[in-house]
């Protein structure tokens, strides 16, 4: 007997043997997993490697071009994909949200609709862009980058809020609460000619909101916010923390979640992006608030790509055995990019893998789509975004769909939640009842629009 107990543990020391100095195989083995990695070892990296080439989500008209870049992406619970990303706006607006929700890794999808438009006056009345969205209680909320210069410069964070995920977004925290008039979340204070602050990403832990946006002068670094987020009035309670993730090597907007199984925030972004050796560098945090350099995605990406955003559940997770999808815009034309969507996998290594030099990403020609046969509305507005009115005038209420084609609606539009004290309204006409200004709401067929009505005193 005691022979057989000195032979099993002669075993057991040549098992251990063999697995310290040959490592695992199997699953996860070709990223470098660590055996049995724990959550939060500080000893291992995480890594995110595309699954294959992926698929175009979106691509820009023959007739127009346009674009649809740095999505925000939630995962649901059925594996389907709610999608915000910046488009072109039509018209006068110059930029705004889109929404659609993707179905079968992204083989099909609901129609897109305007989830969020600039304001017809205020803050944020020459764009909303580039989208960042989290759920906190029964409210989807939206960060998004905007400015009072229609340069584009000296950009700032505002943010919305809607109880559905298409929108509109039109509850907009105004300092004190939600109203129709925004204010900034985050502002800047450097070089009014630089890009300024925008690109907002959010994260909840336990009760902390975390918020990650860019911050541009010199160079484009990102920097975190904490706040309250069991707090419905959340912005209000904004720390800034500082800069979490230093000046990269042509970056941009950083995304981030995290990873339950890992026990680490993880931050994707673009390097040497619109050129031929661009790729996507991962980033990992323990706290949230500093981050360290860990891997990057390049195989089967598409050269020239920019804007990235990785997928996780409502509240900024990746949980275990979810499916995770990264997306960006890619294309060598400005403002005529395609859009595309690829899986990923997920998986730590005991080392950083930072050198891509043995890796090449691949070159996908941007397709442009025909003019469509059966075109998608995808917003409406009234025909101006501002009325002065003294005494009564009728609004014209155009659609716009995806190839910038309009069309004036004719019947069925309403308008809602207007100052009574102001105007008065009758079908799509507006009549003058007191001095003030009021935003004015447009429905029809589910889609949704604003403008402004002034009347002088």
């Amino acid at each position: 007997m005691e022979k057989i107990v000195l032979a099993i543990k002669a075993v057991m020391v040549l098992l251990f043997i063999f697995n310290v100095r040959f490592p695992q195989t199997g699953p996860g083995a070709e990223f470098g997993l660590s055996p049995d990695p724990e959550p939060g070892d500080e000893n291992c990296y995480i890594q995110i490697k595309a699954v294959d080439t992926g698929l175009d989500t979106w691509q820009p008209s023959r007739a127009h071009g346009g674009y649809r870049y740095g999505p925000s992406m939630i995962l649901n619970a059925d594996g389907s994909l709610d999608v915000w990303s910046a488009s072109d706006g039509p018209g006068d607006v110059v930029d705004i949200v889109d929404y659609k929700r993707l179905y079968d890794g992204g083989k099909s999808r609901t129609k897109e609709v305007t989830a969020l438009e600039p304001s017809p006056a205020g803050y944020d009345e020459h764009w909303a862009c580039d989208p960042g969205v989290i759920k906190l209680g029964e409210y989807y909320y939206i960060g998004y980058t905007t400015t009072l210069d229609y340069r584009g410069v000296n950009n700032v964070v505002c943010v919305g809020r809607s109880k559905n995920p298409a929108g509109p977004f039109t509850e907009k925290w105004n300092g004190e609460g939600w109203g129709v008039d925004p204010v900034p979340i985050i502002e800047y204070d450097g070089d009014p000619e630089a890009f300024g602050v925008g690109e907002p990403s959010f994260v909840r832990l336990g009760d902390t909101l975390y918020i990650y946006y860019s911050w541009c002068e010199a160079a484009a670094t990102t920097r975190v916010a904490v706040a309250d987020a069991t707090d419905e009035n959340w912005p209000a309670t904004i720390e800034l923390k500082g800069e979490c993730i230093p000046a990269k090597d042509g970056g941009d907007s950083a995304d981030v979640k995290y990873v339950d199984e890992y026990g680490r925030f993880v931050a994707v972004f673009t390097e040497k992006r619109f050129s031929d050796d661009s790729r996507v560098s991962v980033w990992e945090s323990f706290d949230g608030l500093s981050f360290r350099p860990a891997g990057f995605i390049k195989a089967n990406t598409a050269k020239k790509l920019h804007n990235c955003g990785i997928s996780g559940r409502a509240d900024g997770h990746i949980g275990a055995g979810d499916k995770v999808y990264l997306s960006y815009a890619y294309g060598s034309n400005w403002g005529n990019w395609s859009t595309r969507l690829q899986e990923v996998k997920l998986s730590l290594s005991e080392t950083a893998e930072l050198d891509d030099s043995a890796e090449e990403n691949v070159e996908i020609k941007t397709s442009s789509r025909l003019k469509s046969l059966v075109p998608e509305i995808l917003m409406i507005k009234a025909e101006r975004r501002v009325y002065d009115v003294t005494d009564s005038e009728k609004i014209r209420v155009i659609a716009f769909d995806t190839d910038r084609d309009c069309f004036e609606i004719l019947s069925g539009a309403e308008f809602y939640g207007y100052d009574e004290s102001v105007i008065s309204v009758d079908g799509t006409r507006v009549t003058a009842v007191g001095a003030g200004s009021t935003n004015v709401f447009i429905s029809w067929r589910g889609y949704n629009g604003v403008f402004r009505v002034n009347v002088p005193g």
